[in-house]
């Protein structure tokens, strides 16, 4: 048995020309990927269409030894997202279909097996949030969410008093608004929150900050940037390295992200129908 789980959404991530290629993806799954590659066993649970692109996610996350078993499979499609590239690299979401990623569901057979982690991963747009009160179990598991930077406050008063460890994201008025959200944030219950700010760099706050500076590299997509931080920092952290080791790793594997198209090496769809 893994010693964490990743929950919710993937997707296929279809870029615009002149790019034009398509891409293997979604922030849950991207997670896993990355806290595979840092060295943690991890499996993914997700919701897939009964389609090749729902079966070209599985042969990768089977290729890459993360167990997928649990995943859901509906007649329909695979979610997908149109992604546009900017010049300086960032990235921007021109439309988003969940496809089948609306349908998962947390029954209990679903829920005995996710008590079995040590670490349970989330995501805003993973449809978990209306279960997360039933997630701990009586061995003190842990909890995460990236709330990345797109929640509500009604999604925040739903979800915060159930995460142990809280991401977000913030790439306006760096420094100082990322330490206003994670003091605030940390006040409704999170033993430690984490903000990434993009090239202004990323702080933990668990009654004191830490902050790491961005590694600098030349910028070609931002895209699963976020996820490649948290799936390094998350790994690192349940398997005992100190808050200030996690940011470091995570900051790394943040930025060769950035250097590349695609949330991850490997992630380019060979074939999407």
């Amino acid at each position: 048995m893994s010693i964490a789980l990743c929950i919710g959404d993937n997707c296929i991530d279809r870029y615009l020309p002149p790019i034009n290629q398509s891409f293997i993806g979604g922030n849950a799954l991207n997670t896993a990927v990355h806290m595979k590659h840092a060295g943690c066993d991890v499996s993914y649970l997700g919701a897939i269409g009964e389609d090749d692109n729902g079966r070209a996610i599985l042969e990768v996350l089977a290729k890459k030894q993360i167990d997928a078993t649990h995943c859901q499979i509906y007649p329909t499609n695979t979610a997908y997202t149109i992604v546009k590239i900017a010049e300086d690299g960032n990235r921007y979401f021109l439309h988003e279909d969940r496809g089948a990623t609306v349908n998962l569901r947390i029954d209990e057979d679903m829920l005995n097996y996710i008590h079995k982690f040590k670490l349970i991963h989330n995501t805003w747009l993973g449809g978990t949030e209306n279960h997360l009160s039933a997630f701990h179990n009586q061995s003190g598991n842990f909890v995460s969410m990236d709330f990345g930077e797109r929640y509500s406050e009604d999604f925040i008063d739903k979800t915060i008093q159930y995460v142990d460890i809280a991401f977000f994201s913030t790439n306006s008025d760096g420094h100082l608004l990322a330490e206003k959200v994670a003091k605030s944030m940390y006040q409704h219950g999170p033993k430690l929150v984490v903000v990434t700010m993009g090239s202004e760099g990323s702080l933990a706050y668990d009654g004191h900050i830490t902050f790491q500076p961005a590694e600098k590299v030349e910028v070609v997509d931002t895209l699963g940037a976020g996820d490649a931080f948290i799936g390094t920092f998350l790994a690192h952290w349940i398997n005992g390295k100190t808050i200030e080791q996690c940011m470091a790793l995570a900051s790394k594997a943040a930025a060769h992200t950035c250097t590349f198209f695609g949330a991850w090496e490997g992630s380019l769809l060979q074939v999407e129908r």
